[in-house]
């Protein structure tokens, strides 16, 4: 199972967007597309069963109302816009359709419910067919486990390790990830690690260490020239926003080098 390619170039989280192009708009993954960016994005089912780019479960901060995706039809959702620009949320068909193949994309699977495969299932069905590159990730570990049993795409762990209030960076609950004992559970193919965790006024964050021996990490979500120094002494890549873009293109091969294949 090779993908290297998903550590070739950056990944515009969410596309690249900005003040004119919102996160999840086909006109920041177009923008990624033309700086040879590769994409990460995120999925999500409406009501009615189609599958949708979108990150929060709710549509208040980006579209301005109050209503979870989950109880919104395509059709109402079609009537909403996106940070308050001309840009409605994409269907994921639009956006396969939109890239056909022109960068790898990283799909992260939302939701947290273990006990509910919808959208894992939706996303999976979704992308059939597609010949460009792909790759899944998800922070439920069901999520991964079914992935993995139910497509033969490379599939990845989202594993994050600090605190809601962002003040102390090893937060009890997230220990479980942090520590990274859930991979023992969905055996990723790659893993995906918060960025905070390895900030410089930590020790030395040595499940990272070990883990990094036996599979490809990613780190996101990069956004300054600090944590791209950060990044540099554990990952194979980064998945960046908010970054000048000539930092981007200077820590392009700065990673660490992929490990051996067991």
């Amino acid at each position: 199972m090779n993908f290297d390619w998903l550590f070739s170039r950056p990944i515009a989280h969410r596309g690249l967007h900005d003040a004119r192009f919102p996160e999840n708009s086909l006109p920041a993954f177009e923008n990624a597309i033309e700086h040879n960016y590769n994409i990460e994005m995120d999925t999500q089912v409406t009501k009615d069963g189609v599958v949708v780019v979108f990150h929060d479960a709710n549509l208040k901060r980006v579209c301005g109302v109050d209503r979870n995706l989950k109880d919104c039809t395509l059709e109402e959702l079609k009537t909403y816009r996106l940070l308050g620009t001309e840009y409605t949320i994409p269907t994921m068909r639009e956006f396969l359709d939109a890239v056909d193949g022109r960068t790898g994309i990283l799909c992260e699977i939302k939701g947290t419910n273990p006990f509910n495969h919808t959208i894992e299932r939706e996303t999976i069905k979704a992308i059939e067919g597609y010949e460009g590159n792909i790759v899944l990730q998800s922070f439920n570990f069901e999520a991964v486990k079914y992935a993995k049993k139910h497509c033969s795409l490379p599939v990845g762990e989202l594993c994050t390790w600090a605190s809601l209030d962002g003040k102390k960076a090893r937060w009890f609950p997230t220990n479980f990830m942090g520590k990274m004992w859930i991979c023992k559970i969905t055996h990723p193919d790659f893993i995906a690690y918060d960025v905070k965790a390895v900030d410089r006024t930590l020790s030395p964050n040595k499940y990272i260490l070990k883990w990094a021996k036996k599979l490809p990490v990613l780190f996101w979500t990069v956004n300054s020239e600090e944590k791209i120094e950060d990044a540099q002494k554990y990952a194979n890549n980064i998945i960046f926003e908010n970054l000048d873009l000539e930092l981007v293109e200077a820590a392009v091969g700065t990673f660490n080098p992929l490990p051996a294949a067991e």
